[in-house]
């Protein structure tokens, strides 16, 4: 069941709504993605109660990225929370990327680190004025960043449907595979009809698994469906 492989994000919801959703959200969606927001209202209680009383595996997205000990001890500082992945931008560097594998296989071993590439909120003229890349040069770029995460022993990366061939590619390179986290995806209805919010590079959902993905990563199209049954039943068709 493809629901099973959705991470639903919790964001835009103030508490009250956020445990409103969720105690509609069926056994057939394991998986909740708590992030930066969320967590900076309401700290690791929150992540604490949502498993408890929900049951659900946590993604906790904070995308940690500064100097190599600062995110180490910020990592460690995560240990005693029921979290599965973590994410970490992957253009902090090789000495960032090994201290927080130092850290995780010492104290969250249970825990999977996420390298997150360029954000799918990026198109290529972001890409080009933030960091010189010019549009012909954005697959090198990425396989420069997925390179990264292999060569560090990352477990997983974090990026759009359309870096999915790249990082096969890069998977068949090295000989190992990561784990493949995919948000920036839509249900096919709201691509036609314009509705993608904040996100430049999207996918449907079966496209995005017929690509590569391991795990997708959905909001609104969820969290705000009109008829949540419905929409788990299309992921799962």
């Amino acid at each position: 069941m493809n629901s099973q492989k959705v991470m639903v994000a919790l964001d835009n919801m103030d508490r009250e709504t956020m445990h409103g959703f969720l105690s509609t959200l069926p056994k057939e969606c394991p998986w909740v993605k708590i992030g930066l927001e969320q967590y900076l209202s309401h700290g690791q209680d929150l992540v604490k109660e949502i498993q408890e009383r929900y049951q659900k595996e946590i993604f906790l997205d904070l995308k940690l990225h500064d100097i190599p000990n600062t995110v180490a001890k910020a990592l460690k500082g995560l240990k005693n929370l029921p979290i599965r992945f973590v994410t970490v931008h992957l253009s902090g560097g090789e000495a960032m990327l090994k201290a927080v594998q130092d850290i995780r296989n010492e104290h969250l071993p249970q825990v999977d680190i996420l390298g997150v590439s360029f954000l799918t909120s990026l198109d290529h003229r972001d890409l080009n004025h933030l960091f010189g890349i010019e549009k012909d040069s954005i697959e090198d770029a990425f396989k420069r960043l997925f390179n990264l995460a292999l060569t560090t022993e990352t477990q997983g990366i974090v990026c759009s449907p359309f870096e999915l061939s790249t990082v096969k590619a890069c998977e068949k390179e090295a000989g190992r595979k990561l784990t493949k986290v995919t948000p920036g995806i839509r249900f096919q209805d709201e691509i036609t009809g314009g509705k993608i919010g904040d996100q430049k590079r999207v996918l449907n959902p079966h496209e995005a698994f017929g690509e590569g993905a391991d795990y997708l990563v959905m909001g609104r199209s969820l969290t705000q469906a009109n008829d949540l049954q419905a929409r788990i039943r299309e992921l799962n068709s």
